[in-house]
């Protein structure tokens, strides 16, 4: 049997803070990070800057008959005065970056496909995942040191595919947020018309992941 990634290595990369560690490693620009299960820390934290917070992986829960997700949020004071879930397990606190747009930047192999995404409403500008209906999209050459960036950034984890999240500041500068080595692509697959299934099925070919 053979895998555009292998599990094991789908299971090793899906690590948030592994994930920011080798980012920054390969020479991608990483938003400032704060992992703690301490109060005092956060407070010091979100005093130092727009402080949003997110969860560590895809973590959904089925309630009233639905299924019920968390998307980024940014850190108030009403949360600060009430974080008695903070001691129980590790959290994840970033400073907010201003974006001028989002990018998905998927990686196959060798080749790079990369989207602009583009938010039409607040809250697709906080998450584009809040409204895929509110947003538009562009295909993108990513910058030499993004596309240097990924590509050693897979060979480190042993990945063949990953689909990477950056924020662009206003300045133009690709800040890099995570990457999901199972994430989707189909709907920036069409909104770009870019080959990425051919891509994938040609490295299957070739051999993939034994």
């Amino acid at each position: 049997m053979r895998w555009i990634n292998h599990p094991s290595r789908n299971a090793d990369a899906a690590y948030k803070p592994v994930q920011l560690v080798t980012a920054a490693r390969c020479g991608l620009l990483v938003a400032d990070t704060l992992v703690t299960t301490v109060r005092t820390s956060v407070g010091d934290f979100v005093d130092g800057g727009e402080t949003i917070t997110k969860a560590f992986g895809a973590a959904s829960i089925i309630e009233e008959g639905g299924r019920k997700t968390t998307f980024t949020a940014r850190v108030g004071g009403e949360d600060m005065a009430d974080l008695r879930g903070l001691a129980v397990a590790p959290h994840q606190f970033q400073r907010w970056i201003p974006k001028a747009y989002e990018a998905r930047v998927i990686v196959v192999g060798e080749h790079i496909f990369a989207a602009g995404i583009h938010a039409r409403t607040p809250e697709t500008y906080l998450d584009y995942r809040n409204g895929y209906s509110n947003l538009s999209y562009r295909r993108l050459e990513p910058p030499d040191i993004v596309a240097s960036g990924v590509l050693r950034y897979c060979g480190e984890l042993g990945l063949v595919y990953g689909a990477f999240d950056f924020v662009i500041r206003p300045d133009g500068e690709w800040v890099f947020l995570e990457c999901n080595a199972g994430g989707q692509y189909g709907w920036i697959e069409s909104a770009i018309a870019a080959p990425i299934t051919d891509t994938i099925a040609d490295q299957l070919a070739q051999g993939g992941t034994p």
